[in-house]
């Protein structure tokens, strides 16, 4: 690991514990409109977009870094409740794990990074537990339409991958989640280009949200296009599991899956959104019909 220089950021958006150390380095994201100054780096400095944090998410982060952070040949991301376990030996095999912020503080040092993570070009959090394609995972996160834009403006954007986006959106079950990652520095550059060219070309066509949780259509996409983009470029991926923070020693997000997957499943069901991709009849007349501009 002395050879090389890695940095994981860790999002924080309020008061938490934190590691501050040669490896994690926390962020406030949002910084540029919040009323807090947490007391670390702000994602406000340099080339940035932090006013966008309600829609952004931790992308606000990750922008940051990919225009600000130099000298590194490993950059990470994660959240303050929500870190990777690159233990030899993890403690359960499950996609997370909870404990308390007392074992953190006492163990956080031997969840660090092993050699065999330098093995790899990307490591991505483990699958969620259910047998679900990314576009029904996120049925609940995002409008149908918003979705199909999406489609519509990688294809557009990226033509050659239209194969990859059938798979990955269409018939993989594997659907990492929040964002998080560890990547070299030249993978990290070229997903970041091709985020947020995709990205900023959605946003001229999404109408956002009146209500802050779906307000964050840009970091729900975001975790689909991670897994696109190291699929399509056939990236050596090693996975790892989370160590979920919570004093309460609940994992919110088990009983959000179990819910989120009845209901996704009669959602999409019921919609052809589901199975058409982007480039089917149907589909892109739809899509014509109410956004022409994207067709020229």
């Amino acid at each position: 690991m002395e050879n090389h220089k890695v940095k994981i950021l860790v999002c924080c958006h309020k008061e938490a514990y934190v590691p501050n150390d040669d490896i994690y380095l926390p962020i406030h994201v949002g910084k540029a409109i919040s009323k807090k100054d947490l007391g670390f780096q702000g994602d406000d400095e340099g080339d940035n977009i932090s006013y966008k944090n309600p829609h952004y998410c931790e992308l606000t982060a990750l922008y940051w870094a990919w225009k600000n952070l130099r000298n590194v040949d490993y950059i990470g991301l994660c959240h303050y409740r929500r870190y990777f376990d690159f233990r030899t030996k993890p403690f359960v095999k499950k996609e997370a794990v909870v404990v308390s912020e007392e074992w953190f503080r006492m163990h956080s040092k031997s969840l660090l990074l092993n050699v065999d993570t330098f093995n790899f070009d990307v490591v991505l959090p483990m699958s969620i537990p259910f047998r679900m394609n990314i576009l029904e995972h996120h049925a609940l996160n995002l409008n149908f339409m918003d979705m199909a834009v999406m489609e519509k403006v990688v294809l557009k954007l990226y033509p050659e991958y239209r194969k990859s986006l059938e798979y990955v959106f269409y018939h993989s079950s594997d659907v990492p989640q929040r964002n998080m990652f560890l990547m070299k520095k030249e993978y990290f550059d070229r997903y970041c280009e091709f985020l947020f060219n995709i990205l900023f070309e959605v946003e001229k066509y999404v109408k956002l949200s009146p209500y802050a949780y779906y307000r964050r259509v840009f970091g729900f996409m975001g975790e689909m296009l991670l897994p696109l983009f190291c699929y399509h470029n056939k990236l050596k991926t090693q996975r790892r599991y989370i160590v979920y923070i919570d004093n309460n020693g609940k994992n919110k997000s088990d009983m959000f899956y179990t819910v989120k997957y009845i209901l996704s499943n009669i959602s999409f069901k019921l919609n052809e959104l589901s199975t058409k991709p982007i480039y089917s009849v149907w589909k892109k007349d739809l899509l014509e019909s109410e956004f022409p501009d994207l067709f020229k």
